[in-house]
C-alpha cells in the first residue's frame, strides 16, 4: 500500500519575531506601492509573508501601525545621515550644504521608503477621506527638520545668510529639496541634464539665494 505524505504547509514556522517583523514591513512596502494602501488588506499582507492573519496581528495591530513603522525606520536612517553630515570638517556653511546633499542622496538611495513616507497618496482606513499621517509625532522626523532650521538660524545669526524668518526659510528649503528628490525619483525621464549636475546647481542656487549681500 502506498502511503501519501501529508501536504507541506505554506505557513512559516513560529519563533522568528524580529525576522518576521522585517518580512511584514518588506511585504507592506511592496503592496502599499503596487496596490495602494486602501487596497492592501491584512489578509493580503499575511499571505505575502506566509503567515495567518491572526499571526500578523501579533506584530502590528493594523495597517496604520505598519505604515508608521516604515516611517519611523525611514526617519531614523535619514536622521543618522543628517547627523553624520554635521560632523564633517569645514565651516558651518560647508556642513549646511552637506546636510542638503545628504537629504537628496538619502531619498535616491531609499526610493520605496521615500515614496511611502513623502510621496504616496495614502488614505487612512480610520475614516473615509482622512489622510494618513505616518510622520506625525516622530522624534526622528522632528529632529531631522530641526537640524535644517537650526543651521539656517545660526547662519543668519552669523551674517552668512540674509536675516529672515528661520522657520519659513527652512520650510522653503525643504520644499526645494523635496521637489528635486521627487523629480529625480519619478520624473527623471523629463530631465536632460545629468542628475549630479542638477543636484549641484539646485544646492548652489539655494545657498546663493540665502546668502547675505556682500
Amino acid at each position: 500500500m502506498t502511503v501519501l505524505a501529508p501536504p507541506k504547509s505554506t505557513r512559516k514556522p513560529r519563533g522568528q519575531g524580529a525576522t518576521r517583523r522585517d518580512e511584514v514591513l518588506a511585504a507592506a512596502k511592496k503592496l502599499f506601492l503596487t496596490e495602494g494602501f486602501e487596497q492592501t488588506t491584512i489578509r493580503k499582507l499575511a499571505a505575502a509573508v506566509g503567515v495567518s492573519s491572526a499571526a500578523l496581528y501579533l506584530y502590528f495591530p493594523d495597517k496604520d501601525a505598519i505604515l508608521r513603522a516604515i516611517a519611523e525606520s525611514t526617519f531614523d536612517t535619514l536622521l543618522a545621515r543628517l547627523e553624520d553630515s554635521q560632523r564633517r570638517p569645514g565651516t558651518d556653511l560647508d556642513r549646511f550644504r552637506a546636510g542638503l546633499d545628504a537629504y537628496v542622496r538619502f531619498g535616491l538611495a531609499h526610493p520605496d521608503e521615500y515614496r511611502l513616507t513623502f510621496l504616496a497618496k495614502i488614505m487612512s482606513h480610520s475614516g473615509p477621506g482622512r489622510p494618513a499621517n505616518p510622520c506625525g509625532d516622530l522624534p526622528a522626523a522632528d529632529r531631522s527638520f530641526s537640524i535644517l532650521s537650526e543651521s539656517i538660524a545660526a547662519l543668519m545669526h552669523n551674517g552668512v545668510f540674509a536675516n529672515a524668518e528661520p522657520l519659513l526659510t527652512a520650510e522653503a528649503v525643504w520644499a526645494s529639496l523635496h521637489g528635486l528628490t521627487a523629480l529625480l525619483l519619478d520624473q527623471a525621464e523629463h530631465i536632460e541634464s545629468s542628475p549630479e549636475a542638477l543636484i549641484t546647481t539646485v544646492l548652489d542656487l539655494l545657498i546663493k539665494g540665502l546668502s547675505a549681500p556682500i
